[in-house]
């Protein structure tokens, strides 16, 4: 049984991952396109700055900070679908489909079922 536990959660990783370098190459983009937009006829970099002599770049990290940002929002909503769809038994407390008639873990009978999801 712990083998079966130790796939989804390498499946779970591996498209958190594939999500992250996907929301990445969007940010890259996005960075890229600012780039082109913004003015560099000084041949600047538009995403640097200067202190006491040393250049900063802040464009990956601005890039990767997107990326983030869209792989949380991403998986907030996911977790909303996701939560959408149980409901608590007022008897036992469990968590149960929405759909369910009679509880799993203390079989009681639950009196609606709600059409609103």
């Amino acid at each position: 049984m712990a083998y079966g536990g130790i796939a989804i959660l390498a499946l779970v990783f591996a498209l958190a991952l594939t999500l992250f370098e996907i929301a990445r190459e969007f940010a890259t983009v996005t960075i890229s396109i600012l780039t082109q937009h913004l003015d560099t006829s000084a041949g600047d970099d538009p995403f640097a700055f200067t202190i006491a002599g040393t250049e900063i770049h802040y464009g990956t990290t601005l890039t990767y900070a997107i990326a983030l940002a869209l792989l949380v929002a991403t998986l907030y909503a996911s977790w909303r679908l996701a939560r959408r769809s149980v409901r608590t038994c007022p008897e036992c407390r469990s968590t149960i489909p929405e759909q369910a008639s009679v509880c799993r873990y203390c079989s009681s009978e639950l009196s609606e079922v709600r059409a609103d999801a």
